[in-house]
């Protein structure tokens, strides 16, 4: 008798255990500025003035920074409604590749804006949908 009882409440009790829901986030890049007459792009990877190329990850919520060239000064900040969440300032040489691992962001639009030597060159809409 005494196991169907606690066999009762161990399941009374696993019923009420909240179960999280994990879901697969997406990420999505959309040029704001253009270094062509074409407007703004949106899709998987976008080059940014022969300097570098931005992929987004889909499987993996990752967005990657490559250089195609050496930049100095080069400045990357990724943020949102006026916070920064991502800040880099460094001097990149070509090959090499910056990641972002955005996973346990939040959904929604951030600003990923490029600036070498201080001016920006490009301001790209990262977003995240589930």
């Amino acid at each position: 008798m005494k196991r169907i009882i606690y066999a009762l409440i161990s399941c009374l009790v696993l019923a009420y255990v909240p179960v999280t829901s994990y879901a697969e986030k997406k990420i999505y890049i959309e040029s704001q500025t253009s270094s062509d007459s074409s407007g703004p792009k949106r899709g998987d990877v976008l080059d940014i003035l022969n300097i570098l190329n931005i992929e987004a990850c889909q499987d993996s919520c990752v967005l990657c920074i490559t250089l195609l060239d050496d930049v100095t000064n080069l400045g990357l900040y990724l943020t949102k409604n006026g916070v920064t969440y991502e800040e880099d300032e460094l001097d990149a040489l070509t090959g090499q590749t910056i990641v972002y691992d955005l996973e346990n962001y939040d959904t929604g639009e951030y600003d990923l804006t490029i600036t070498v030597g201080g001016n920006v060159i490009a301001t790209i809409a990262v977003i995240i949908e589930e």
